[in-house]
Protein backbone atom coordinates (compact mmCIF):
# COMPACT_ATOMS: atom_id res chain seq x y z
CA UNK A 1 0.00 0.00 0.00
CA UNK A 2 1.41 3.39 -1.04
CA UNK A 3 -1.55 5.74 -0.64
CA UNK A 4 -3.79 5.68 2.44
CA UNK A 5 -7.03 7.62 2.52
CA UNK A 6 -7.02 9.18 5.98
CA UNK A 7 -10.49 10.75 5.85
CA UNK A 8 -12.28 7.44 6.00
CA UNK A 9 -15.70 8.84 6.87
CA UNK A 10 -15.81 11.50 4.17
CA UNK A 11 -19.28 11.74 2.62
CA UNK A 12 -19.35 12.89 -1.01
CA UNK A 13 -20.81 16.35 -1.41
CA UNK A 14 -24.40 16.23 -2.66
CA UNK A 15 -23.42 18.61 -5.46
CA UNK A 16 -20.57 16.23 -6.41
CA UNK A 17 -17.99 18.96 -5.94
CA UNK A 18 -14.35 17.93 -6.25
CA UNK A 19 -12.09 18.39 -3.23
CA UNK A 20 -10.83 21.92 -2.72
CA UNK A 21 -7.39 20.45 -2.17
CA UNK A 22 -5.63 17.14 -1.70
CA UNK A 23 -3.41 17.27 1.37
CA UNK A 24 -0.53 14.80 1.31
CA UNK A 25 1.24 13.68 4.50
CA UNK A 26 4.64 11.93 4.43
CA UNK A 27 5.59 10.02 7.58
CA UNK A 28 8.75 10.11 9.70
CA UNK A 29 11.36 7.34 9.79
CA UNK A 30 9.87 4.21 11.32
CA UNK A 31 6.40 5.70 11.15
CA UNK A 32 3.36 5.28 8.92
CA UNK A 33 0.50 7.30 7.52
CA UNK A 34 -1.71 6.32 10.46
CA UNK A 35 0.28 8.73 12.67
CA UNK A 36 -1.64 11.54 10.96
CA UNK A 37 -5.15 10.20 11.60
CA UNK A 38 -5.68 12.65 14.52
CA UNK A 39 -5.00 15.55 12.14
CA UNK A 40 -7.91 14.82 9.82
CA UNK A 41 -10.73 16.28 11.92
CA UNK A 42 -8.80 19.55 12.26
CA UNK A 43 -8.49 20.05 8.49
CA UNK A 44 -11.22 21.47 6.23
CA UNK A 45 -13.97 19.06 5.26
CA UNK A 46 -13.48 19.70 1.55
CA UNK A 47 -9.85 18.63 1.69
CA UNK A 48 -9.03 15.12 0.64
CA UNK A 49 -6.40 13.92 3.14
CA UNK A 50 -4.02 11.12 2.21
CA UNK A 51 -0.81 9.66 3.55
CA UNK A 52 2.00 8.31 1.40
CA UNK A 53 3.74 5.28 2.86
CA UNK A 54 7.08 3.77 2.00
CA UNK A 55 7.09 -0.03 1.58
CA UNK A 56 8.09 -2.72 4.09
CA UNK A 57 6.09 -1.51 7.08
CA UNK A 58 3.40 -3.40 8.96
CA UNK A 59 1.56 -5.40 7.72
CA UNK A 60 3.58 -5.48 4.47
CA UNK A 61 6.88 -6.30 6.15
CA UNK A 62 7.96 -8.69 3.37
CA UNK A 63 8.04 -5.95 0.77
CA UNK A 64 11.43 -4.76 -0.41
CA UNK A 65 12.33 -1.57 1.45
CA UNK A 66 13.51 1.63 -0.20
CA UNK A 67 17.19 2.01 0.62
CA UNK A 68 17.94 5.38 -0.98
CA UNK A 69 16.31 8.75 -1.49
CA UNK A 70 16.01 8.06 -5.22
CA UNK A 71 14.04 4.89 -4.54
CA UNK A 72 11.83 6.63 -1.97
CA UNK A 73 11.02 9.55 -4.28
CA UNK A 74 10.32 7.23 -7.22
CA UNK A 75 7.97 5.18 -5.02
CA UNK A 76 6.03 8.25 -3.91
CA UNK A 77 6.12 9.97 -7.29
CA UNK A 78 4.27 7.05 -8.86
CA UNK A 79 1.56 7.39 -6.21
CA UNK A 80 1.16 11.15 -6.64
CA UNK A 81 1.19 10.90 -10.41
CA UNK A 82 -1.56 8.29 -10.45
CA UNK A 83 -3.73 9.34 -7.53
CA UNK A 84 -3.73 13.13 -7.21
CA UNK A 85 -5.57 15.59 -9.43
CA UNK A 86 -6.31 19.26 -8.90
CA UNK A 87 -4.41 21.44 -6.43
CA UNK A 88 -2.49 19.65 -3.71
CA UNK A 89 -0.17 20.37 -0.80
CA UNK A 90 2.60 18.26 0.73
CA UNK A 91 3.71 18.02 4.37
CA UNK A 92 6.55 15.91 5.75
CA UNK A 93 7.93 15.45 9.25
CA UNK A 94 11.54 14.50 10.10
CA UNK A 95 12.73 12.05 7.42
CA UNK A 96 9.41 12.75 5.72
CA UNK A 97 10.38 16.41 5.33
CA UNK A 98 13.56 15.51 3.46
CA UNK A 99 11.62 13.09 1.23
CA UNK A 100 8.93 15.73 0.68
CA UNK A 101 11.54 18.28 -0.37
CA UNK A 102 13.09 15.94 -2.94
CA UNK A 103 9.64 14.83 -4.13
CA UNK A 104 8.61 18.44 -4.74
CA UNK A 105 11.89 19.12 -6.57
CA UNK A 106 11.01 16.28 -8.92
CA UNK A 107 7.41 17.46 -9.29
CA UNK A 108 8.59 20.95 -10.18
CA UNK A 109 10.96 19.54 -12.79
CA UNK A 110 8.03 17.66 -14.31
CA UNK A 111 5.82 20.76 -14.29
CA UNK A 112 3.34 19.56 -11.65
CA UNK A 113 4.23 21.34 -8.41
CA UNK A 114 2.06 21.50 -5.30
CA UNK A 115 0.61 24.81 -4.11
CA UNK A 116 2.44 24.52 -0.77
CA UNK A 117 5.14 22.53 0.97
CA UNK A 118 5.34 22.09 4.75
CA UNK A 119 8.59 20.86 6.31
CA UNK A 120 8.91 19.84 9.94
CA UNK A 121 11.82 18.85 12.22
CA UNK A 122 14.46 18.14 9.59
CA UNK A 123 17.87 19.61 8.93
CA UNK A 124 18.14 21.59 5.72
CA UNK A 125 19.22 19.25 2.91
CA UNK A 126 22.78 20.51 2.54
CA UNK A 127 23.30 19.92 6.28
CA UNK A 128 21.65 16.50 6.52
CA UNK A 129 24.87 14.65 5.68
CA UNK A 130 26.48 15.92 8.88
CA UNK A 131 24.11 13.77 10.95
CA UNK A 132 24.77 10.42 9.30
CA UNK A 133 25.31 7.37 11.45
CA UNK A 134 25.26 4.48 8.93
CA UNK A 135 25.56 1.67 11.49
CA UNK A 136 22.46 0.96 13.56
CA UNK A 137 22.71 -2.07 15.86
CA UNK A 138 19.59 -2.86 17.85
CA UNK A 139 20.65 -1.25 21.13
CA UNK A 140 21.73 1.94 19.40
CA UNK A 141 18.38 2.20 17.68
CA UNK A 142 16.60 1.81 21.00
CA UNK A 143 18.73 4.57 22.55
CA UNK A 144 18.01 6.80 19.57
CA UNK A 145 14.26 6.21 19.93
CA UNK A 146 14.40 7.09 23.63
CA UNK A 147 16.42 10.21 22.85
CA UNK A 148 13.85 11.44 20.32
CA UNK A 149 10.84 10.59 22.48
CA UNK A 150 7.43 9.96 20.97
CA UNK A 151 7.27 6.20 21.66
CA UNK A 152 4.42 5.41 24.11
CA UNK A 153 5.56 3.85 27.39
CA UNK A 154 3.49 0.71 26.88
CA UNK A 155 5.36 -0.17 23.68
CA UNK A 156 8.65 -0.42 25.56
CA UNK A 157 7.14 -3.38 27.40
CA UNK A 158 6.30 -5.26 24.18
CA UNK A 159 9.52 -6.73 22.69
CA UNK A 160 7.82 -8.09 19.57
CA UNK A 161 6.43 -4.63 18.75
CA UNK A 162 9.79 -2.97 19.39
CA UNK A 163 11.50 -5.46 17.10
CA UNK A 164 9.06 -4.61 14.32
CA UNK A 165 9.50 -0.89 14.92
CA UNK A 166 13.31 -1.00 14.92
CA UNK A 167 13.36 -3.10 11.74
CA UNK A 168 11.26 -0.47 9.95
CA UNK A 169 13.26 2.40 11.45
CA UNK A 170 16.58 0.88 10.38
CA UNK A 171 15.30 0.59 6.79
CA UNK A 172 14.13 4.20 6.73
CA UNK A 173 17.31 5.59 8.28
CA UNK A 174 19.25 4.10 5.38
CA UNK A 175 17.46 6.66 3.18
CA UNK A 176 18.76 9.52 5.31
CA UNK A 177 22.21 8.07 5.90
CA UNK A 178 22.91 7.64 2.18
CA UNK A 179 21.33 10.94 1.13
CA UNK A 180 23.43 13.23 -1.06
CA UNK A 181 22.09 16.71 -1.73
CA UNK A 182 22.47 17.82 -5.33
CA UNK A 183 22.75 21.50 -6.08
CA UNK A 184 20.14 23.42 -7.98
CA UNK A 185 17.83 26.42 -7.87
CA UNK A 186 15.60 26.99 -4.83
CA UNK A 187 12.08 25.62 -4.97
CA UNK A 188 9.45 27.87 -6.47
CA UNK A 189 6.76 26.23 -4.30
CA UNK A 190 5.87 28.38 -1.24
CA UNK A 191 7.28 26.73 1.86
CA UNK A 192 6.51 26.70 5.59
CA UNK A 193 9.02 25.44 8.14
CA UNK A 194 7.97 24.14 11.56
CA UNK A 195 10.03 22.82 14.47
CA UNK A 196 9.95 21.96 18.16
CA UNK A 197 11.71 24.36 20.53
CA UNK A 198 13.13 21.53 22.64
CA UNK A 199 14.00 19.14 19.80
CA UNK A 200 17.08 17.21 20.98
CA UNK A 201 18.27 16.53 17.43
CA UNK A 202 17.13 19.35 15.13
CA UNK A 203 17.63 22.88 16.44
CA UNK A 204 17.31 26.31 14.84
CA UNK A 205 20.84 26.15 13.42
CA UNK A 206 19.76 23.20 11.26
CA UNK A 207 16.24 24.47 10.47
CA UNK A 208 16.95 28.10 9.60
CA UNK A 209 19.03 27.27 6.46
CA UNK A 210 15.91 25.89 4.76
CA UNK A 211 15.45 29.49 3.66
CA UNK A 212 18.28 28.94 1.17
CA UNK A 213 16.26 26.22 -0.58
CA UNK A 214 13.04 28.14 -1.22
CA UNK A 215 12.12 31.20 -3.23
CA UNK A 216 9.50 31.97 -0.58
CA UNK A 217 9.23 30.87 3.05
CA UNK A 218 5.81 32.10 4.09
CA UNK A 219 5.97 30.82 7.67
CA UNK A 220 8.70 29.74 10.09
CA UNK A 221 7.13 28.64 13.36
CA UNK A 222 8.76 27.07 16.41
CA UNK A 223 6.37 25.20 18.71
CA UNK A 224 6.75 24.07 22.31
CA UNK A 225 7.93 20.49 22.58
CA UNK A 226 10.53 18.06 21.29
CA UNK A 227 11.08 16.22 18.04
CA UNK A 228 7.47 15.00 17.90
CA UNK A 229 5.97 18.30 19.07
CA UNK A 230 3.23 18.28 16.42
CA UNK A 231 1.50 15.18 17.84
CA UNK A 232 1.09 16.92 21.21
CA UNK A 233 -0.69 19.98 19.76
CA UNK A 234 -2.46 18.73 16.67
CA UNK A 235 -5.20 21.36 16.68
CA UNK A 236 -2.79 24.31 16.81
CA UNK A 237 -0.44 22.87 14.20
CA UNK A 238 -3.36 22.16 11.86
CA UNK A 239 -4.68 25.69 12.33
CA UNK A 240 -1.33 27.05 11.14
CA UNK A 241 -1.23 24.60 8.24
CA UNK A 242 -4.69 25.68 7.09
CA UNK A 243 -3.78 29.35 7.46
CA UNK A 244 -0.59 28.93 5.44
CA UNK A 245 -2.22 26.86 2.68
CA UNK A 246 -5.17 29.22 2.31
CA UNK A 247 -2.87 32.25 2.23
CA UNK A 248 -1.18 30.75 -0.81
CA UNK A 249 -4.33 29.54 -2.55
CA UNK A 250 -6.06 32.89 -2.14
CA UNK A 251 -3.41 34.70 -4.16
CA UNK A 252 -2.62 32.13 -6.81
CA UNK A 253 -4.74 30.51 -9.51
CA UNK A 254 -5.40 26.88 -8.56
CA UNK A 255 -3.12 24.50 -10.44
CA UNK A 256 -4.98 21.67 -12.05
CA UNK A 257 -3.77 18.46 -13.66
CA UNK A 258 -5.09 15.00 -14.25
CA UNK A 259 -3.45 11.73 -13.21
CA UNK A 260 -1.49 9.94 -15.89
CA UNK A 261 -3.32 7.28 -17.82
CA UNK A 262 -2.79 3.75 -16.58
Amino acid sequence: MTVRELRRDRVPDERDLPPELTFVFIHHAGGSASAYLPFVRHLPGRWRVIGLELPARFPFVKQAACRSMTEAVDWMMNAVWAEVSGPFAVFGHSMGALVAYELVRELEERGRPPVWLGLSASAAPHLAAGHRRHHWPHERLLRFMRHLGGTPDELWRQPHVLERMTHCLRNDLAIVDTYEHRGGPPLSTPMSVYSGAADPVIGDALMQPWIDHASEVISHRTWPGGHFYLFDQVDEVCARIVEDVHSVMSREPAMSWEPAAA
